[in-house]
């Protein structure tokens, strides 16, 4: 009998005072509230927020969850007593309350495979000796072949790095394929599992992005030979990786920053199909043109200790 895969559910907080935070939870039920038993806790001043507000069940390869709370609980904005979640539903607890995304993860390699009957060996056949064959006569002599010439093999061509810009004559084809993309931008996680996916400001893109500073179609995420890539659909290479412009399109390796404008937005490409946009990304260094004349050097002003900017889903499907 097979066993079941071992599923890790994540609850990434989007609002509220665990805003950034990301919690796995592979035990269940997973019990939400002020207690102190609970595995997410909120402050116990959090009165709108109750002590045993919310708990998620495991049922077989679903989760389900269960509102106990006296303000409610709330999937996509919808108030329920018990639903079954989905990757990507948002759960808010309590009207205007704490947001949270519910995504799942399988463990490579927990699920079993069947076994399956060997099929049966044939039998085998008696073949029966060739019978002699008489000698054929020499043939005359030839003369012996004209060595051709061995063309030299071509130099295997690398692949592009990340960021890379691929020239016209190596262009990748999109192509309709099912793989997995999530997007994080905001309070917003959206997950798809066919490519390619369209960002820009029109409403008919897959994913809608409402910004001034974008186009209506502004970047095709699609996936091709084992990479995802990242094409420009502006025409005014507006979009980079890595503060390079992508050109025609660039492979996006785990790690490479996607931004779209110059005033943003941009994500991080944290492998597997997700993208998490990245938040307080320092801005471009200002040329020295564009500083006052009469200002003092930069050299010789005192540095001032910065903290490192963080993403805000720093730890995004880790």
């Amino acid at each position: 009998m097979p066993q079941m895969p071992n599923i890790t559910i994540q609850l990434v907080h989007i609002q509220g005072p665990l805003k950034g935070q990301i919690q796995d939870f592979s035990q269940f039920p997973v019990q939400i509230g002020r207690h102190s038993s609970c595995g997410v806790r909120f402050d116990k001043d959090l009165t709108t927020i109750s002590r045993q507000h919310a708990r998620i069940e495991r049922q077989g390869n679903r989760f389900r969850i269960i509102d106990a709370s006296t303000n409610g609980t709330y999937v996509n904005g919808k108030r329920i007593a018990d639903v079954y979640l989905r990757d990507g539903d948002v759960i808010t607890f309590s009207e205007n309350g704490p947001k949270a995304s519910f995504l799942t993860k399988i463990e490579a390699g927990t699920v079993p495979e069947q076994s399956m009957p060997s099929a049966p060996t044939p039998p085998t056949r008696q073949v029966a000796p060739a019978p002699p064959q008489m000698e054929a006569p020499m043939p005359p002599p030839q003369k012996p072949p004209v060595p051709r010439p061995v063309p030299t093999p071509a130099a295997p061509v690398p692949p592009p790095d990340a960021g890379h810009t691929v020239g016209p004559d190596a262009l990748s084809p999109v192509v309709s394929t099912n793989a997995p993309l999530v997007i994080q931008y905001g309070p917003t996680l959206q997950s798809y599992n066919l490519l390619p996916v369209t960002i820009g400001t029109d409403p008919a893109c897959e994913f809608v992005i409402s910004n001034d500073a974008l186009a209506g179609r502004h970047v095709q995420i699609f996936y091709n030979a084992d990479d995802y890539y990242a094409k420009d659909l502006t025409g005014r290479n507006m979009v980079s990786i890595n503060g390079r412009p992508v050109g025609a399109q660039a492979v996006l390796a785990q790690g490479a920053e996607l931004t779209l404008s110059t005033t943003g937005p941009t994500f991080r490409f944290l492998g597997g199909g997700r993208l998490a946009e990245v938040q307080n990304a320092s801005a471009e260094p200002l040329e020295k043109t564009d500083l006052d004349p009469n200002a003092p050097s930069l050299d010789d002003t005192p540095a001032v200790p910065q903290k490192k900017s963080k993403s805000l889903f720093k730890n995004f499907f880790k």
